[in-house]
């Protein structure tokens, strides 16, 4: 594998890489509220991070991605490799699941979604902001609905 890295093709794919990570870093420089911990993967590829306060998960799982909001320890744990003990037999460690919400799933066919980091990122930012603004709207309607209901009472 070290070869392939060291070839004209490898070196032509990492420099790509390294410009897309470029591009998607300048582009989050200029988003106030977002913040991306971390991402990368193939199989599933995530991100991590925060849109406004609330912290997310982006997995993309084959054609198939999902978003989850408000992650929170969910008191399960899974038992992952940690290496190889003296022995040569595998270590393990207990994870826990680290869980939210789910607000959108979809496919890579999604318009908006995009291979392309900083592009996939506003589609990330983009979806969670739409769900935060329709969830704000349902709660002013809810309390709209409310103070009628009082009201409409009062006069009664």
């Amino acid at each position: 594998m070290n070869e392939f890295w060291q070839s004209t093709e490898g070196q032509r794919l990492r420099a790509a890489q390294q410009t897309d990570e470029a591009e998607l870093q300048s582009w989050l420089a200029d988003q106030p509220g977002v913040l991306v911990y971390d991402h990368g993967g193939h199989a599933p590829a995530q991100w991590r991070g925060e849109v406004d306060g609330y912290n997310f998960a982006f997995r993309v799982r084959d054609t198939e991605w999902d978003i989850e909001i408000g992650l929170r320890p969910s008191r399960r744990f899974r038992r992952v490799v940690d290496g190889t003990n003296d022995d040569g037999t595998t270590r393990y460690r207990l994870d826990e699941i680290i869980e939210g919400g789910i607000i959108a799933t979809g496919t890579t066919s999604a318009a908006g979604y995009s291979a392309d980091l900083r592009e996939r990122a506003a589609f990330i930012v983009t979806t969670i902001r739409n769900h935060l603004r329709c969830k704000r709207v349902d709660e002013v309607g809810r309390l709209v609905a409310e103070r009628s209901a009082e009201l409409n009472q009062r006069l009664s």
